[in-house]
């Protein structure tokens, strides 16, 4: 499993309508194969950032998901707006924590 966790930040001018697009792709990213979960959440409005979790299968799945003609897109009309700060974790089933 890879799990995705990060913030997403941007100003005040953008974060309305980045925010509305994350919102929307998360139920047809949750509906792809291999999606385990998929959350976009307002952190800080003030600060202007999101918080993104985000669980996939393994890295195929993560692959076909970031090649989504709604992601390439949004990334497009985004980018230079935005940073992120964001971790990638592997996880398998035999991992003790």
């Amino acid at each position: 499993m890879i799990v995705i966790t990060g913030t997403i930040k941007t100003d005040k001018e953008t974060l309305p309508a980045l925010y509305a697009r994350l919102k929307e792709l998360v139920e047809p990213s949750r509906a792809e194969d291999g999606c385990l979960f998929y959350h976009m959440a307002m952190e800080d409005e003030k600060g202007c950032s999101i918080v993104a979790m985000e669980g996939w299968r393994d890295q195929a799945a993560l692959e076909v998901h970031l090649a989504q003609p709604a992601i390439v897109k949004l990334l497009s009309d985004f980018d230079g707006k935005y940073s992120n700060d964001v971790s990638l974790h592997q996880v398998s089933s035999t991992q003790k924590f």
